[in-house]
This record gives C-alpha cells, structure tokens and sequence, in this order.
C-alpha cells in the first residue's frame, strides 16, 4: 500500500529580507524515490521524521536515519533518496538571505559534515510545522516565516559546542567586510560596531581574541596595504592616495605611513620604481 505524500509551498517574492524563506514542506516518500544529481540555488535543510534515506555530496554517501538533519549548500552537485524498505518521511525549509552563511556558520554544520543529530525531540519538528503553518505571500506571513525559521537555526546554534568561538570569528568577518568596502571614507569604531550589533567593547574583544589587534590597528593596516598598492601601481600624488584610503589630511597620512612602513610614501614609491 502506497502511503506516500507531500506538502509543499513555495514563496516566489523577493522580499528584502536578510532571512527569507523560499519553500517549505512535509513528505513522506516513496520506496527509493530520488532527487538529483542536481544543484539548488539556495541553502535546504531536510529533518527526518520516520524511516531512513541516502544524502550524497562531494563524492560521500551519508545514510540519514530518523532524527538526523542535514543540509544542501547552494550550487553543490548533490542527490539524495529515500531507503527502499523504509522510506523515510520529513520537513524540508529552502532559505535565502544575506545573513543565512552567517547564521549557518554558528552551527555545526559544514560542507564536510552536512548531517547531523541534535537530539532535539520534537522542538525542530513543530518550528517547521509552523513555519508551513504560517505560508502567505504577505508581509506580515513571510515575517512569521522567517521568525520560525530563526528558531529552527537558533537550535543548531544552540548545539554547537564552538559557538562562542564562532561568534567572534565572524564579528571580525562582518567588521573586515564593512572595512574593505568602506575604508576610502571616514569611518569609525563605532560605525563598524553599530554595523554588527555589537558594542565598542565586544568588537575590540573578538579582534584582540581572533586577531590580536585592535580594530583600529586593523583599519591602519589596511589602509597602508591600498596605499602601497596605489604608490607602487599608480602615477597619483601623495596627496590623491591619501584621499583614496580615507586619509583627508595628506601630511597626517605621510606621518602614519612612515610611522608604520618605515619611510615617507615618496622615498617607498622611488624605492619601488
């Protein structure tokens, strides 16, 4: 007897959300029934309820039992399908958004270990049976949506062992990306640190933990690096490279270059033609 399902719902908006759910579902399949090979274009967890199936990626063949979560990243060949004596039966989530590899790289998680166990009972399975609950294509549901999926991840989180590394792993991640896209303006710690979410003090900490150096010295060095790049791979003035690191006062900018390279930017330039 053919005792197989599926519910499926799938958002077509493109909400500016920084955590968007993009489908939602609930199956339970058929023997051997099989997705893939093939790659998705967002990030897909799948938790199984019942019975048993087969996750491969990168070349490895997982078997994922009841219980067990995994995970398919964006554009990675996978396929995985379902055991043919005992089918297995789950909830899936698609999600998209600029803060889903942040918030996955506070798991466990990995492209070298996408299955996992967390022994979470029921709780993961009603925040996916709310998420599917809560399907619109307004506003105010995909919020909803979104808040359940925050949830389901903060479980993950919450049984990674090294998040409290994690976390100031990518605090500095965040503040470096905000750096480099931003150090030709004047910006400042608190800017950065508003950026994150986090205070003047957390942000020194995570960069003193994972760095050991203060964001200021990180910004100073940073901007020595693009200005040696300009001196020795353009024709510009002193006073043009200065403004182009974010340094508005060209004889503050000479001091601090020689302060840190040793020499005056002109006597780095003759030197390196």
């Amino acid at each position: 007897m053919d005792n197989s399902f599926k519910l499926s719902y799938t958002i077509d908006s493109e909400q500016a959300l920084s955590l968007r759910v993009y489908n939602i579902g609930h199956e339970r399949c058929k023997s051997s029934q099989k997705w893939g090979p093939g790659v998705r274009d967002f990030y897909l967890i799948h938790h199984v309820l019942s019975g048993k199936g087969y996750y491969v990626t990168n070349g490895i063949q997982y078997e994922v039992i009841a219980g067990s979560t995994f995970i398919i990243y964006p554009n990675c060949t996978i396929s995985y399908f379902a055991d043919k004596e005992d089918p297995w039966e789950y909830y899936w989530v698609g999600f998209k958004g600029s803060d889903a590899s942040m918030l996955l790289d506070l798991t466990s998680f990995t492209t070298d270990n996408p299955v996992q166990n967390f022994n979470l009972g029921n709780k993961l399975k009603e925040y996916l049976s709310m998420i599917y609950k809560s399907k619109g294509k307004d506003e105010s549901c995909q919020l909803r949506m979104s808040g359940y999926l925050l949830l389901a991840l903060s479980l993950f989180i919450e049984k990674n062992k090294h998040y409290e590394n994690n976390i100031s792993t990518l605090y500095c991640k965040k503040a470096i990306e905000y750096i480099t896209y931003n150090y030709s303006q004047s910006i400042s710690i608190e800017s950065i640190s508003s950026y994150i979410g986090i205070s003047r003090s957390h942000l020194y900490r995570s960069f003193m933990e994972c760095l050991n150096k203060s964001p200021l010295q990180f910004i100073i060095e940073y901007r020595m690096e693009r200005a040696i790049h300009l001196l020795k791979n353009t024709s510009l003035t002193i006073g043009m490279i200065a403004n182009s690191v974010g340094i508005i006062d060209s004889l503050y900018f000479s001091r601090m270059f020689k302060q840190h390279i040793g020499m005056s930017p002109s006597e780095y330039r003759k030197k390196s033609e």
